[in-house]
């Protein structure tokens, strides 16, 4: 019988995927070719949201970053694409199907107007957006 003071608590239902899936964000930035890394040099960043599937939260943890290192550095001529690591793992609450929810935040309290702001028209989100740069 285990110790009682080396006892895990239990993982509360909203750090669980009953569905297997998983959804992950991959950080990952670049560094030219000649320029230095110190904390205050800027680079460019970007995010992949990615979608794993996975027994439990530790092996999504390892699968993701596993996924997130993968193929770093990317090297070009003109410099290289590193990974940062991983920003977010959430479990998937559903299974996924037409319609399924696969992400959520708590926004909380918000006055009407700034619920508004909120959402946008079609023409205002991003993926309507064609414009290069």
């Amino acid at each position: 019988m285990p110790h009682p003071s080396r006892r895990h608590p239990a993982i509360p239902a909203c750090n669980q995927s009953h569905s297997g899936w998983w959804i992950f964000r991959e950080v990952e930035y670049w560094v030219a070719m000649g320029k230095g890394t110190s904390p205050r040099t800027r680079h460019p960043v970007w995010e992949n949201t990615r979608l794993i599937r996975a027994g439990n939260r530790d092996e999504a943890y390892r699968k993701a970053l596993a996924l997130a290192r993968a193929g770093h550095p990317s090297r070009t001529e003109d410099g290289e694409w590193r990974s940062a690591g991983i920003s977010m793992l959430l479990p998937v609450y559903e299974d996924l199907e037409d319609g399924a929810e696969i992400l959520w935040e708590v926004r909380g309290s918000l006055p009407i107007e700034s619920i508004r702001k909120r959402v946008r028209t079609k023409r205002t989100l991003p993926v309507f957006d064609d414009s290069e740069g």
